[in-house]
């Protein structure tokens, strides 16, 4: 008797489950990705997929890897959504949009990275946005992602055509840092030149025996003058004594 009651809450509890249908799974998958539990949202849009794979499914979970920095597994579920199309040229035009997006940032570390293709990257950017343009020509914001992507294009190419590129680029940093160090060792060997030129002061101790001595020669030269003034005075005093007998 228990078992079979055991059984029946088991089918309460799995039916409403089984009957969630594909949208079911996208909505509460928009409802985790606005809450920003990314990871759950990725995880209801995959069951959308397995029950039925369609343009929205993949587009919104390309969205919740991106969210989750997984650039490149998003850029693949947005080929996927393209792939199966869509009737709304505005969604097609955000697909392509974000797909443009990940080929600019590819771009912008590719310049910071020894042996990066931005090039490729930023021409592969500019086709994305020429093709969400295509669907939606008011799209501003394409627009202007379309401007940024074609400068850095220009930019990447000339710097190639110049023979330089990144390498040049770090090449002439070394050597501007080098240049430095050099100019910082020159100034510190003028630097020391010019002390040695200068006068050196002498030592406070030097100073104190020199004043002590002069300090004592001054005391000599008094204690003489003294003895000569005394001399004097008792010479004088004798004198004075001698005539004073002689008035006696």
């Amino acid at each position: 008797m228990r078992r079979y009651f055991f059984s029946i809450l088991l089918l309460m509890v799995v039916l409403p489950v089984m009957a969630q249908s594909a949208r079911d799974f996208i909505r509460m998958g928009n409802k985790a990705y606005r809450e920003k539990q990314y990871d759950k949202a990725e995880t209801l849009y995959l069951k959308s997929i397995a029950k039925n794979p369609s343009f929205e499914a993949y587009y919104n979970l390309g969205n919740a890897y991106v969210m989750q920095m997984k650039d490149s597994t998003a850029f693949e579920n947005y080929k996927k959504a393209d792939s199966i199309g869509t009737t709304d040229p505005m969604r097609k035009a955000r697909n392509f949009h974000n797909m443009g997006n990940i080929w600019y940032a590819q771009g912008m570390a590719a310049q910071h990275q020894q042996g990066g293709n931005a090039v490729a990257a930023f021409q592969n950017a500019v086709n994305f946005y020429k093709s969400s343009l295509r669907c939606n020509p008011e799209d501003n914001e394409t627009r202007y992602n379309l401007a940024m992507a074609q400068h850095q294009l220009k930019k990447n190419q000339d710097q190639q055509n110049n023979g330089g590129g990144n390498n040049e680029n770090q090449d002439k940093q070394e050597q501007d840092k080098k240049q430095q160090q050099d100019q910082q060792k020159k100034d510190e060997q003028k630097k020391e030149e010019q002390q040695q030129q200068q006068p050196q002061p002498q030592p406070e101790q030097k100073k104190d025996e020199m004043s002590d001595q002069a300090a004592e020669q001054l005391l000599n030269s008094a204690q003489q003058d003294e003895k000569g003034v005394q001399r004097k005075v008792n010479k004088n005093q004798n004198n004075r004594r001698r005539s004073l007998e002689k008035d006696w």
